[in-house]
């Protein structure tokens, strides 16, 4: 009776892990996906840059958190993929539920993106690239010495500086006298007061918004609306800036 016993629960426990070895599988599905002709700074088990993607049922941009297995990436370009998903188990909360691999390139479209095309004057663009811009008036507030900064990279787009603290960073894009900044990225140290405050103060006013632009006796001044809300004062670059 007792070796019965003990061949049936044998059974049911190899029967319940085959069970559950089932459940766990997740066969792969083929979908399609657009990948956008820029990365963005995102955060998923650290500080990283991400992928856009967009899916046949997505309206906006969402982050991917990962690789795609066999993709080579090009900037500038927007792919539509042929792509393998297959869920993933025993996934860390903040990394991706699925693994990529690349089936096909369906499509790969050149993205114009230059910036002579979006400033129309070149001596102004040259001017905004070629110097560093201190933060010295923000929401009618005087800076006295400021630690804020922005710079401005030509080629591809992105801007980095310090918020007074930390180090910031993300895109930005111009058209026809107006700047958008986007997907603002930033370290995580811990400062004085003063210093978090003008930092949340100035990113705040930054992300994700577009203003009206001017320079004006070598300051650069931000506008939303009629309303002066940040200017900055040149400096030079410095060697071994990025």
């Amino acid at each position: 009776m007792k070796t019965q016993f003990k061949n049936f629960s044998t059974k049911l426990i190899l029967t319940l892990i085959f069970i559950a070895g089932l459940s766990s599988y997740s066969k792969a599905e083929d979908i399609r996906m657009v990948i956008k002709e820029e990365r963005a700074n995102c955060t998923g088990m650290g500080p990283q840059t991400c992928y856009l993607v967009k899916y046949t049922a997505s309206k906006d941009w969402e982050f991917l958190y990962g690789g795609i297995l066999g993709f080579s990436y090009q900037p500038g370009y927007r792919y539509t993929l042929l792509v393998s998903r297959t869920k993933r188990a025993n996934v860390p909360a903040d990394a991706s539920s699925y693994s990529y691999k690349v089936k096909r390139v369906l499509k790969r479209q050149k993205i114009s993106r230059g910036i002579e095309s979006t400033i129309t004057n070149t001596a102004e663009a040259n001017f905004i690239f070629n110097h560093k811009w201190n933060l010295i008036q923000l929401n009618g507030i005087t800076q006295e010495e400021s630690p804020a900064y922005l710079i401005f990279h030509r080629e591809d787009q992105r801007f980095n500086g310090s918020a007074g603290c930390n180090s910031i960073f993300g895109s930005y894009e111009f058209s026809k006298g107006a700047i958008t900044f986007k997907q603002i990225g930033s370290t995580m140290m811990a400062c004085s007061e003063e210093k978090m405050k003008l930092e949340n103060d100035f990113v705040n006013l930054l992300n994700d918004k577009t203003f009206r632009y001017d320079i004006a006796d070598q300051t650069l001044n931000f506008y939303l609306g009629n309303k002066l809300v940040a200017m900055f004062g040149m400096s030079g670059l410095e060697t071994g800036n990025p």
